[in-house]
């Protein structure tokens, strides 16, 4: 395929600059002091049957204990948590028994075997459930404490120096980037992304250059740890890059464009 260039020459240099950064990807945490959950003792007396060493004499019964057994917590969020809105599930041996939740200082109230909170405010809280028997009896509350704070955006810091030239039809050129964690939690990295903010004159990227992400993706996040960071690429997953396609057109006047790119990126905690 011919091309035509204003220089006479086969091929020439296009320069890459990247004026703008975009910082996206607004998950992490605020400094709270971690505290770990807590959860209840699970199980209970059960039933169970009270005498003397003597045996049972005269009058005497046994004295049975009909409170319920303390529910067991599945589910639950993080210690230190980004979402506000935060699932619990909870079950308890024996038959015929209901639950009773309540979250923080709420007034308790029914639920089956799975509760979900949403909307919750940045701070402390705790979650509570009790099992109640046939009889009307309440076993001990089960308790799970946690914090929700609020998230800081990961930072995207391009490292472009030295990058290779680019040629209509030549391989992509990596753009390694810096990635930085500000959060006292970790937080996994689901995509990286590059655009173009501005066409040069007379060149559209839209037509002429191809912009690939990095090689994190939802099936395959990258986990930052807290105030952790890395540069791509690295370990195997690719930084985020760009080509000049060949076209079977006069592309002149991309010959010495610069391209001011921005990036972006997501997360969650």
């Amino acid at each position: 395929m011919r091309r035509r260039w204003n220089s006479g020459r086969g091929a020439v240099a296009i320069r890459v600059l990247c004026a703008l950064v975009a910082v996206s990807g607004f998950l992490g945490a605020v400094a709270y002091a971690a505290k770990l959950p807590h959860l209840g003792r699970a199980g209970g007396p059960g039933a169970e049957t009270s005498h003397s060493a003597g045996g049972l004499g005269g009058n005497e019964r046994p004295k049975m204990n009909t409170r319920p057994p303390r529910p067991r917590i599945g589910q639950r969020p993080e210690a230190v948590s980004t979402t506000s809105t935060v699932r619990f599930t909870f079950s308890a041996p024996g038959r015929g028994l209901r639950f009773q939740c309540r979250l923080d200082t709420s007034r308790w109230k029914s639920c089956r075997n799975s509760i979900t909170f949403s909307g919750l405010p940045v701070g402390d809280h705790r979650f509570s459930v009790r099992a109640r028997g046939r009889r009307g009896r309440s076993s001990a509350a089960t308790t799970y404490n946690w914090i929700l704070v609020e998230p800081k955006p990961f930072s995207i810091e391009p490292q472009l120096t030295d990058l290779d030239d680019l040629f209509p039809g030549a391989g992509p050129v990596a753009l390694p980037v810096r990635l930085s964690n500000p959060n006292s939690v970790p937080i996994s990295i689901t995509s990286i992304r590059v655009a173009v903010s501005a066409d040069p004159s007379g060149c559209e990227s839209a037509t002429n250059v191809e912009l690939i992400p990095s090689g994190i993706a939802a099936s395959a996040p990258l986990t930052l740890p807290a105030g952790g960071s890395v540069t791509l690429p690295a370990a195997g997953i690719a930084a985020p890059a760009i080509a000049l396609r060949d076209l079977p057109v006069n592309q002149d006047a991309c010959q010495g464009a610069e391209f001011p790119l921005v990036f972006s990126g997501e997360a969650h905690g």
